[in-house]
């Protein structure tokens, strides 16, 4: 190797340390901020690896694997939507553990738990206001992954500070991940007077994924 092979190789190599610390700092900074991902115990240990693909849920494997594959060159993120029990959360959970394992930030919340945490990392304030919240989710993050819309009870609080988060991740054209067990219809009425535009949102930032098959919590 001559002397200019070797400097180019140690200013690359000098450059990737630098990412790695870069980003291991941002992801740092942001968990404590917002205490890690949001998984639960239980959630944590979910991964591609160890989810049990079967026919009625294998196109929805490979979606969620193709996105982690292409992140963060994507601008569109995933919309899981399935009965209880087919693997949603799991697949939302695989995606945050596989991005999060290669130094990527990511939030794993329903958001009732969204806006609770973040209120929690204010010290004595009681109210935030709402463009702190907003900001945090839609710029600090690499991926906000929302399990379970639909399922919280809904508040004009909460819908309005939802609204906002996803139009902000519309405009800026940033993926989201999303869980639900309602189709379309129904998840619109479940959210309120906003409903409607935060489903059409939705439509057009995520992929549509469907799992389907029996609950398999009723099986184990």
């Amino acid at each position: 190797m001559n002397i200019d092979d070797f400097i180019r190789k140690s200013i690359r190599k000098n450059e990737e340390e630098l990412k790695k610390l870069m980003m291991r700092k941002k992801q740092d900074r942001i968990s404590e901020l917002l205490q890690k991902s949001g998984l639960g115990k239980r959630f944590q240990k979910k991964t591609f690896e160890n989810f049990q693909i079967t026919d009625a849920n294998r196109a929805a494997f490979y979606q969620a694997k193709e996105f982690c594959a292409n992140f963060p060159n994507t601008k569109r993120g995933l919309l899981i939507t399935g009965p209880v029990g087919t693997g949603k959360t799991h697949l939302a959970s695989a995606v945050t553990n596989d991005l999060i394992g290669r130094l990527y930030t990511v939030i794993c919340r329903n958001i009732t738990d969204i806006i609770s945490l973040i209120k929690s990392t204010y010290g004595q304030k009681t109210e935030l206001e709402e463009w702190e919240i907003v900001d945090i989710l839609t710029t600090e993050v690499d991926l906000l992954v929302i399990d379970d819309l639909g399922k919280e009870r809904a508040s004009e609080n909460t819908n309005t500070l939802l609204y906002q988060i996803i139009n902000r991740l519309y405009n800026d054209e940033r993926p989201i991940v999303v869980t639900t067990n309602f189709t379309s219809v129904t998840l619109a009425e479940k959210l309120g007077e906003r409903g409607q535009s935060i489903v059409s949102r939705l439509t057009e930032m995520c992929e549509p994924v469907r799992t389907c098959g029996e609950d398999w919590r009723l099986k184990s």
